[in-house]
């Protein structure tokens, strides 16, 4: 991938998570009843099995400044990548 990133950004937040050896760190698209875009900066466990942190935010520059500034020290992984990259491309959803 000729891509390199070293934070979350506008133009990678859909497909790119931090990552520790047992936590995630990732932005989510939700709504609002009054059809309102939120986004979430989440937490969980690498299963999503529990989740340890969640806020929202009404924009995305927001919602980067928050995980950047949260979780920036861990790894970021490009979820496109193959397994060999250390991402889910190969993985049966796709």
């Amino acid at each position: 991938m000729s891509e390199q990133w070293n934070t979350i950004t506008s133009d990678n937040w859909t497909f790119c998570q931090y990552k520790s050896l047992k936590l995630k760190a990732f932005i989510s698209l939700g709504g609002t009843p009054d059809n309102g875009i939120v986004y979430y900066v989440t937490c969980t466990d690498l299963e999503d099995k529990k989740e340890f942190f969640q806020t929202d935010y009404q924009s995305i520059e927001k919602a980067l400044t928050d995980i950047n500034h949260r979780y920036g020290h861990w790894p970021l992984a490009d979820l496109r990548a193959t397994d060999d990259e250390g991402g889910c491309g190969s993985c049966s959803a796709h």
